[in-house]
């Protein structure tokens, strides 16, 4: 195992006051080109990670998540200096009596994606919705970066 350390190569990302991912919370770092080469950092954690696909149109990007078996409120959506967060938690369907499983793939339990955005976005225009057990969260790009934390009510 490598030792960790100041000499990691990575840039630093943090500054006082600001949200930032430190490198003892990364676990690994994935990258996936959109749109022009830009990448997308999916920072990964140690809850289960719901299916997501991200893509970016002319004036959006668009995260997209496959996540059965919940209800809009049990989401949170969170946008701060370059980084959405969405977390919940899907608990176990009730069964009358003690079920005896023998096949168990759904994932339920907290869960947690965090994504660094290729791009600004406005935080004002982060909208989110959850249909059909697809969560969708829409954020307008932006020429310039606005800062600040942003949370947003999924309807």
């Amino acid at each position: 195992m490598a030792e960790s350390g100041g000499s990691s190569g990575r840039p630093s990302r943090g500054g006082s006051g600001s949200f930032t991912v430190h490198p003892a919370e990364e676990l690994e770092v994935y990258f996936n080109e959109v749109a022009h080469g830009r990448p997308v950092g999916f920072v990964a954690s140690s809850k289960w990670k719901p299916p997501t696909d991200i893509y970016e149109t002319e004036d959006a990007i668009v995260v997209y998540m496959d996540i059965a078996g919940m209800h809009a409120e049990d989401f949170s959506v969170e946008y701060a200096e370059g980084v959405l967060t969405i977390a919940g938690e899907r608990t176990v369907r009730r069964e009358e009596g003690k079920p005896h499983f023998h096949v168990m793939e759904v994932q339920v339990g907290p869960f947690e994606r965090r994504f660094r955005l290729p791009v600004p976005v406005d935080p004002e225009s982060i909208s989110a919705s959850y249909e059909q057990g697809f969560l969708e969260v829409r954020l307008t790009k932006l020429p310039t970066r606005l800062s600040g934390p942003q949370s947003v009510r999924v309807q």
